[in-house]
């Protein structure tokens, strides 16, 4: 197989919807968040919503997938966010989604407010989600004020294609942008992506395991918050 990163577009909405979504459904944490979990129904519901959010907010996030080149398939998603002073000087143009038309904006908002409620696709349990939530906004924020940090806001890979290196081309990709910027990379990482991010040069900074037992969670939920400072390019 061969992969390559490419930058993203409205048009690939299904594609990565089904790598995201798919990959998602792997965690038992994940699923859990939902009344009742369908992996095609959300599935569907994502692909309504990603056009909107790649085309919102197109000054501070940049988005990038990996296509298989035998298939075309979309088999990886990652998802940037700038810090402001590398957003003024548009660093990372080839990943920026294109700005719209005005009637694609029209339709690809009404569609997002079709399967959304205040951006949430529609099914997910919002008070667990909330209480899952609160303590990891608390540390990051905590680390976001030792800024500015260019973070990966989203990673993830098609089930069937795991370890296979796709992840790491998509880490590379924007830790290549932090490198040439002299910036630091930021990302919470979940156990199953841990090893990906320590091997290219993270360190965790703090752990936050959440007890969600009263909603009837077993095991906690661990989050792990990584920094990776920037590596100079050799004389």
């Amino acid at each position: 197989m061969t992969f390559l990163v490419q930058p993203c577009v409205p048009a690939d909405a299904q594609g990565l919807a089904a790598t995201m979504v798919g990959a998602r459904f792997g965690d038992p944490h994940w699923v859990f968040l939902w009344h009742s979990p369908s992996l095609k129904d959300v599935t569907a519901a994502a692909a309504e919503r990603l056009p909107w959010n790649l085309i919102n907010g197109r000054e501070t996030t940049r988005h990038e997938k990996v296509i298989d080149l035998e298939t075309g398939e979309v088999v990886g998603y990652a998802r940037w966010n700038l810090p402001p002073v590398l957003a003024a000087k548009n660093v990372w143009p080839e990943a920026q989604v294109a700005e719209p038309t005005p009637e694609d904006r029209e339709l690809f908002e009404k569609k997002f407010k079709a399967v959304t409620d205040n951006g949430r696709i529609r099914g997910l349990k919002t008070d667990m989600s909330s209480f899952r939530s609160a303590p990891l906004e608390v540390v990051d924020a905590k680390i976001m004020k030792d800024g500015p940090y260019l973070t990966l806001d989203y990673l993830a890979t098609a089930p069937a294609l795991q370890r296979k290196g796709i992840a790491t081309m998509l880490v590379q990709s924007g830790l290549k942008i932090a490198d040439e910027n002299g910036m630091r990379a930021y990302v919470m990482s979940e156990p199953a992506g841990l090893k990906v991010y320590q091997n290219n040069g993270f360190k965790v900074v703090q752990t936050v395991s959440t007890d969600y037992s009263k909603y009837g969670g077993t095991d906690p939920l661990v989050h792990h918050f990584m920094v990776r400072q920037p590596v100079s390019p050799e004389p």
